[in-house]
């Protein structure tokens, strides 16, 4: 049997952890045992097409354009990505309320509103089920000694340019095989002014402006 070099040793084991990511979110915890969601796994070829269409929202969204720089950098060295998504109907007919609707059949039959990150109105309990599939691929990445972050960024980029159909609502687990872990501190890609300057403007009112999810 040949010797397996070191790169394509790092890049198979990358590959494998990908799909244990994936393992992990489809065996999650889901509520009303319905398990909904959809899974991909976005080839370099995606990330740097994804990486200039943030880039190219700087206007609309300073963290979708700093994110996109940093996604720019991310495929230089190994790394991958897990894109997981829903429907934002319910079909769990819980009649909480949470969706500010006040039963299932209300939300299901309210007019569809398009947004940069997703289409809404969206059942609480789909994307809770999103977020507890991305934690579990996270806490995968992270048992397999990988560097890792949930992205939101990455994930409604993914989304506007249908990576994965079928699809309403959307998270993003990124995981990296480079030497230094590249999440430790995606601010290099602002001055420390620009920073304070952004930050001082968005964060305080709570809206969804720095996101860009809606234009004003």
């Amino acid at each position: 049997m040949p010797a397996i070099e070191m790169n394509e040793l790092i890049q198979n084991g990358l590959n494998r952890a990908v799909e244990l990511m994936a393992l992990a979110a489809y065996n999650s915890f889901r509520f009303g045992k319905r398990n909904t969601i959809k899974m991909v796994s976005l080839s370099i070829d995606d990330l740097k097409e994804i990486a200039e269409f943030c880039y190219s929202l700087g206007d609309m969204s300073p963290l979708a354009a700093r994110d996109g720089r940093f996604l720019m950098e991310l495929v230089k060295e190994p790394c991958a990505v897990l894109l997981i998504g829903d429907k934002r109907k319910s079909d769990f007919n819980y009649n909480c309320g949470a969706c500010g609707y006040r039963t299932c059949a209300e939300l299901n039959k309210a007019e569809e509103v398009e947004a940069l990150t997703a289409r809404g109105p969206s059942c609480q309990f789909k994307n809770l089920n999103i977020n507890i599939a991305a934690g579990a691929a996270a806490s995968m990445a992270w048992r397999l000694g990988l560097h890792c972050r949930v992205f939101s960024t990455i994930a409604f980029a993914a989304f506007a340019l249908n990576k994965l159909e079928g699809i309403d609502i959307a998270s993003s687990v990124a995981v990296s095989a480079a030497k230094v872990d590249p999440f430790f501190d995606r601010h290099q890609y602002w001055t420390k002014e620009h920073w304070d300057e952004i930050f001082a403007k968005e964060f305080p009112t709570f809206t969804r402006g720095f996101i860009g999810a809606i234009e004003e």
